[in-house]
């Protein structure tokens, strides 16, 4: 334990040195564009460590530390210095959160400040890079995140069905064994009762046989009742081995959802129709209405199958979600019963690995009374009595073989509940044969889907989101361009002296850049300089030519023509 918490902090510490840098060359060096003061540099570099100390425990703190902290740098006109900080926090908090709504209302929001709050503070601009950079920097990397989670849990998938594959192997195995064991017993049975009857058989004949003295007569009759026990002892035994011999009364339904409740569970029994009497008997009198008026009564294999998924229900509801609420719901139809165990999302999350051997010995009891088992997330298109809701697709509730999806996961996603039902005809019909089901297989194809779906979902963001930046830029170049022309007969009018008030008269509306710029001429002494471009085309090769004009005391006191190829 003390290696995992010492790799974990030296983990940590690396993270933060490597975020930190950054933030060290833009506070203590004078290698950036965009320098920050050293209480600056103090306090990004102190709300840094604090979103990696929180980043395994909280990773939605973190990313909240280091996306405000971005937004506030970027209102500061500084936005890529904490830039790698928050992608990091992002993609940190994709990985390790189980669930995505509290994040994906993280990330709108800061979409939602970072075009609002940005413009207000400095400009339009601003505003467009605090935006292309949440998009860039918090929302693709927490994508990618949520990629990678999948694909974490497509390999735990994987592993879980290989285990679940060995555990059926070693089931297969012991139930050759027990079959070996049930046919050797009935060999045993077969030879030894042959032989067991032929010794009675002969001692029963020296029993009887004229001129025997009484006192031998006497023992080989005792010795032919003792054969005779051990013959039908070894039958009993075998007996035994071939046949379940017990008798115990099975409770009803009404009594195991008491007895659930008893135990402390949420359980409500919704009761449609009219069917056998709550201790298992068959009501005298035909049925007075429901569902079940002018039908049949189930027969009692299918009663024992209906309390037997009652059962398993509220089982599996207690091992899977304890704490939530369940409702068991049955309906007595005019020719079969329908039974529903519905059970409410977990509090918190449980180890969803199990050997699902008791739905699979259900699901094989209901088929033997010809009917159909269901199990599986309420997220799957279930509906009321198990039938696949309305619209659902294929591998969604549709399509699906009866018992498909029983077992090993009965609860989805952190969040879903599950729902157990049975069809179970009153009248025993054709027993469908069962079908090749592999639970584990489900399980893992519905891993690879959300996988692929979050793939898919973070290259498509990713690759809408360079397309938006790159043709809002591409026309944002073009309107700087066009907006900001001063042409060159213009300039040629103006000279020095002139009032500024008639000067704006001929200046575009705003000016290309703030300047000032490399290479210009010095500036007059207290002149105020503006910059124009030469012509609209942005993409042009003389786009960075410039016209200057220096204004001083309401006055033009100078105009310059800088060329695109002036140097520093």
């Amino acid at each position: 334990m003390a290696t995992g918490t010492g790799g974990k902090t030296l983990t940590a510490v690396l993270l933060w040195a490597s975020l930190a840098v950054p933030v060290l060359l833009a506070g203590f060096t004078s290698r950036t564009a965009h320098p920050l003061a050293w209480w600056g540099a103090f306090t990004c570099l102190a709300v840094i460590g604090a979103g990696v100390a929180l980043g395994r425990a909280r990773p939605l703190a973190a990313m909240l530390l280091g996306s405000g902290l971005w937004l506030v740098e970027a209102t500061r006109g500084n936005p890529f210095t904490v830039l790698a900080a928050m992608a990091v926090f992002a993609y940190l908090a994709g990985v390790r959160m189980d669930r995505a709504g509290q994040a994906v209302a993280a990330l709108g929001g800061l979409l939602v400040l970072a075009g609002t709050v940005t413009p207000l503070v400095s400009d339009a601009g601003a505003g467009f890079v605090a935006v292309s950079g949440a998009v860039l920097g918090a929302v693709v990397p927490w994508l990618a995140g949520r990629a990678r989670r999948q694909y974490l849990l497509l390999a735990r998938e994987g592993w879980e069905r290989a285990e679940e594959l060995e555990r059926a192997q070693r089931l297969i195995a012991e139930q050759a064994r027990a079959r070996e064991r049930t046919r050797i017993a009935g060999d045993m049975h077969d030879l030894l009762g042959h032989e067991l009857g032929l010794v009675a058989l002969r001692i029963g004949g020296l029993e009887v046989a004229p001129g025997l003295d009484e006192r031998y007569r006497l023992a080989a009759g005792e010795a032919r009742r003792a054969v005779t026990a051990a013959s039908e002892r070894l039958q009993e035994i075998v007996d035994m081995l071939h046949h379940d011999t017990g008798t115990a009364q099975e409770e009803g339904v009404p009594e195991l959802v008491e007895r659930a409740r008893a135990a402390g569970m949420r359980v409500e029994l919704r009761t449609v129709g009219e069917g056998p009497l709550p201790n298992g008997s068959r009501p005298d009198g035909p049925p007075s209405g429901g569902p079940l008026s002018g039908g049949s009564l189930p027969s009692a294999m299918a009663e024992r199958a209906l309390r037997r998924v009652v059962q398993e229900g509220l089982t599996n509801s207690a091992k899977h979600a304890p704490g939530a609420p369940v409702i068991v719901t049955v309906e007595h139809l005019a020719t079969e019963t329908v039974v529903t165990v519905t059970t409410g999302p977990a509090r918190r999350p449980q180890d969803r690995a199990s050997g699902g051997h008791g739905l699979e010995g259900l699901r094989e009891r209901v088929r033997l009374c010809g009917g159909s088992l269901r199990a599986g997330p309420k997220s799957e298109g279930f509906g009321r009595f198990g039938e696949p809701a309305r619209g659902a697709g294929p591998g969604r509730g549709a399509g699906r073989e009866p018992g498909e999806g029983a077992g090993i996961e009965p609860a989805g996603e952190p969040g879903e509940g599950f729902e157990l039902s049975a069809r179970l005809p009153h009248a025993p019909g054709q027993i469908a044969e069962p079908g090749p089901v592999s639970v584990s297989a489900t399980h893992l194809a519905r891993a690879r889907l959300r996988a692929r779906r979050t793939r898919v979902t973070a290259v498509v963001t990713a690759v809408t989101a360079v397309t938006v930046v790159t043709l809002v830029v591409v026309a944002f170049m073009i309107y700087d361009a066009a907006s900001s022309v001063l042409t060159p007969e213009d300039f040629q009018r103006l000279r020095p002296g002139q009032d500024q008030t008639a000067v704006a008269r001929v200046l575009p509306g705003r000016s290309r850049i703030d300047g000032p710029v490399p290479g210009e001429p010095a500036r007059p002494r207290g002149a105020d300089c503006r910059y124009y471009g030469t012509h609209a085309n942005p993409f042009d090769a003389s786009h960075r030519e410039l016209f200057r004009l220096c204004f001083a005391g309401g006055r033009l006191v100078s105009k310059d023509f800088l060329p695109a190829n002036r140097s520093p």
